[in-house]
């Protein structure tokens, strides 16, 4: 029935509301009371506490995710845990980071330890917010900003990630949207002669020549990048959810698929245009893929590796769930008592 749809969209839309309100209220509130850490030279002690409680608030969205029925399912190589790891993933809609969010955060160790590459538009968001506090990176789209971005990259990578011990990137190479950047993919496609992609696009290349030229291993740092993790997402009948989606519920419930394609950074061509056409093929390979399931409906996760595993879903711990709202409604709760407190003396 129309009603009980909008009533169920309704509690979603306050649920996702007020479990922002109470988690990232309480995240900066804890924050607060350990920042004096760093005055008294235990930052590195503020350091870990600020990426445990990062990597809790991701986990967060998994229930968002759960509680509405969209399933993830996970193919290929085994994700190496506990390796230093780039994460590629291809980028449709604004449903990938929540998603990714998710996925990451069932994986012990990640979350915490992660630095996300994103749009500096996401920084006036409340995610933005949170990954401001954990010093993330936002790249400025466009031309004009490209070089001094990517100078501001490089120097992030060493001030914060190096500097911190972080051991995860997230890159979108894409740089954007399917829907906004598949025109300025097919002209850039049509004066290299390649292929038109149509399920994603052909990726930029400067953020991850930055990256590996920072963090490869034979750099003088001891943080380096050992692998990157190709993630190919693909939406059912090739069309991508997105944020409301995900927060309303709106969509039946259904499976998305994440595949993992593994590689040594020492296999990566050390030549700029060697690793260009590299990384060209790769997002031409997985649009291979992506046609193939939404033609045949059948998830081919065999279809560069016969070894590959097959798709499995992603199990949600529902008793961890509940622990980490509740740390933070009680934390909520201390901080509105804090406030009253406060406001009864004057």
């Amino acid at each position: 029935m129309w009603w009980r749809f909008i009533l169920l969209s309704c509690l979603r839309f306050i649920f996702v509301a007020v479990n922002n309100v109470y988690s990232i209220s309480s995240h900066f509130f804890l924050l607060a009371l350990a920042s004096p850490l760093k005055l008294i030279g235990y930052g590195q002690t503020y350091d870990k506490i600020e990426e445990v409680l990062f990597g809790w608030l991701l986990s967060q969205v998994g229930v968002w995710i759960y509680t509405a029925g969209y399933k993830i399912y996970e193919s290929g190589d085994p994700l190496p845990l506990g390796k230093e790891c780039l994460f590629m993933p291809n980028h449709q809609s604004t449903a990938d980071v929540p998603y990714l969010m998710a996925l990451l955060a069932s994986k012990p160790g990640i979350a915490a330890k992660i630095m996300w590459i994103m749009d500096k538009i996401f920084k006036y968001t409340t995610f933005g917010w949170v990954a401001s506090a954990h010093q993330d990176f936002f790249i400025l789209a466009g031309k004009r900003c490209r070089e001094k971005s990517l100078v501001d990259l490089r120097n992030h990578l060493k001030t914060v990630f190096i500097a911190k011990g972080r051991k995860y990137l997230v890159l979108f190479p894409e740089g954007g949207f399917l829907r906004k950047r598949k025109g300025v993919s097919h002209q850039f496609a049509k004066k290299n002669d390649l292929p038109l992609l149509e399920y994603c696009t052909l990726p930029r290349t400067g953020a991850l020549e930055v990256i590996l030229d920072v963090l490869n291993c034979n750099s003088s740092y001891k943080s380096y990048i050992n692998k990157i993790v190709d993630i190919t997402i693909a939406y059912p009948e090739g069309k991508p959810l997105d944020l409301p989606t995900i927060i309303i519920g709106n969509r039946p419930p259904c499976t998305t698929y994440f595949h993992y394609r593994v590689f040594d950074i020492e296999s990566l061509p050390k030549d700029v245009e060697e690793l260009k056409k590299w990384i060209y093929y790769l997002y031409i390979d997985k649009e291979k893929m992506l046609s193939e399931y939404y033609q045949t409906g059948v998830w081919p996760h065999q279809m560069f590796n016969s070894n590959s595993s097959p798709p499995k879903e992603m199990i949600h711990d529902g008793s961890y769930y509940v622990l980490i709202h509740f740390f933070f409604i009680f934390w909520f709760s201390v901080l509105v008592f804090f406030i009253r407190t406060i406001l009864a003396l004057f």
